[in-house]
């Protein structure tokens, strides 16, 4: 790699494959460390800048001087904490804001953004389960705060596009990721494929409509704390003959999946927008 090539700025978003692709990474340090890519591990990195920085929990700890090579930010907490992203004005409201704050603090210049998005339709209601392992339950429709009409990836992108002048954002799609983890950081990090490690790393799964539907009765018996949501997660698993939290309506999911699509259509012909297939082995960036 060239001195000081332009940094990979990922952004998330959330439940789009990142926690994955971070376990891959630290899998690979050694072709990371080969190649010249510099990444901070997620939780160091979230306890040195993101939080202090972001969130107010602290003092961000000083900028290490540039070293030739690539840096790598990936921490898709930089946009929003999970139970700030579906606010309603839309989704991530400050993403772009902490973006460019984050960007300033660490000395980005002219970085390469990089984005997952996910239908709404799956988005939504896994955001929910994970924002229920940090928060207090609220039954899904009191989580959701965003309105249909304002459910769109496209202020986000714009956003960050109007934070980043001449920056490119590189956009993949969650849903065609799973078994290709390795293709898209090869692509994204110059780095060749079989050099990198996909991770020994145990999937996380949602949780099932039984354990919701148990949540919310106990809450409305009388309150439910995170050591119950913990405890009903574990009594009712996701699996066979228990399907995935699913709160959608055939009417609702139909809405859900032509606005995601309208989404996609629309940003495929932003000039500075690039939307890969990580299942293309011919993929390019």
């Amino acid at each position: 790699m060239t001195a000081h090539e332009a940094p990979i700025y990922w952004l998330g978003v959330h439940k789009t494959g990142t926690t994955f692709l971070q376990a891959c990474l630290e899998a690979s340090r050694p072709a990371l460390d080969q190649h010249g890519v510099q990444y901070q591990a997620l939780d160091a990195f979230r306890a040195a800048h993101t939080r202090p920085l972001l969130d107010h929990d602290g003092t961000p700890e000083p900028v290490p001087a540039a070293r030739p090579g690539r840096q790598l930010v990936f921490d898709e907490n930089i946009l929003g904490l999970v139970q700030h992203v579906a606010a309603p004005d839309g989704l991530y409201p400050e993403g772009a804001w902490r973006a460019d704050e984050m960007a300033d603090h660490l000395g980005l210049a002219a970085p390469r953004l990089v984005l997952g998005l996910r239908g709404f339709a799956g988005f939504l209601p896994s955001l929910y389960c994970e924002t229920l392992k940090s928060t207090r339950f609220l039954p899904f429709r009191a989580f959701l705060r965003t309105p249909t009409e304002r459910l769109s990836w496209q202020p986000l992108v714009a956003g960050l596009l109007d934070a980043f002048p001449g920056a490119s954002i590189t956009i993949y799609e969650a849903e065609k990721l799973r078994g290709h983890e390795t293709r898209l950081l090869s692509a994204l990090l110059g780095i060749p494929m079989a050099a990198l490690k996909r991770a020994d790393h145990s999937e996380r799964p949602g949780f099932s409509q039984q354990a919701v539907d148990a949540m919310l009765r106990r809450h409305e018996a009388g309150g439910i704390d995170r050591a119950g949501v913990q405890e009903l997660i574990k009594a009712h698993p996701r699996g066979p003959g228990a399907p995935g939290f699913d709160p959608w309506s055939p009417q609702e999911r139909a809405r859900l999946d032509a606005l995601y699509a309208t989404d996609l259509d629309a940003l495929s012909g932003w000039s500075r927008v690039r939307l890969i297939d990580p299942a293309s082995p011919g993929i390019a960036v």
